[in-house]
């Protein structure tokens, strides 16, 4: 099992955790990682990807990520995202600053999106996908508080199919414990 606390959130965000995800695979951690983090696999798996380009960082290789690195995404409807590589410890893990270049098609704000993979200990491996984050605006918050744990379940579907196992889900994480909440901190 690999220490989540390796990856310290609060240099880049101090935004909470809004959506996570445990998902099981068929594939070897390696194997994983390289499908979540791979510029040509990752446009295979995430919906309404339509294009994608690497502006390599200084710790890459020149054809590697690293930190710096920056993936500059076209997406259906949401148009481009830049997302900067912040953290980068293969097999185990990474993670990126998520920006947009119309702050409106976005809602969030201090997002960091952080993938912690290990092994299952039956061949197999587990992913740990986790969105922080802040809402901004109100217009298209409340559609993307449904659309973005839609987008990123069909994106755990396609892995799936890709590479076998079970699985997961993406869920909301509820910053409170009020059954029925209407602070804006768990919307």
């Amino acid at each position: 099992m690999i220490d989540q606390n390796q990856f310290n959130i609060t240099k880049y965000s101090q935004a909470p955790l809004r959506m996570e995800a445990k998902a099981g695979f068929s594939a070897s951690p390696e194997k994983l990682f390289t499908t979540i983090s791979s510029p040509h696999a990752v446009a295979s798996w995430v919906p309404l990807m339509l294009s994608l380009s690497m502006e390599y960082g200084t710790a890459g290789s020149g054809t590697e990520c690293g930190v710096g690195s920056v993936r500059h995404c076209a997406m259906r409807g949401m148009g481009e995202l830049n997302e900067t590589i912040v953290w980068w410890n293969p097999p185990h893990g990474y993670a990126f600053q998520v920006s947009t270049k119309i702050k409106m098609m976005l809602p969030t704000e201090d997002h960091v999106s952080v993938m912690f993979v290990e092994p299952d200990g039956n061949g197999g491996s587990m992913l740990t996908w986790q969105h922080y984050f802040n809402w901004r605006g109100l217009l298209m918050r409340h559609m993307a508080a449904v659309m973005l744990p839609m987008m990123m379940n069909t994106a755990l579907n396609n892995i799936r199919r890709e590479l076998g196992g079970a699985g997961g889900k993406m869920r909301r994480v509820r910053q409170c414990e009020a059954s029925h909440c209407q602070e804006n901190c768990c919307k």
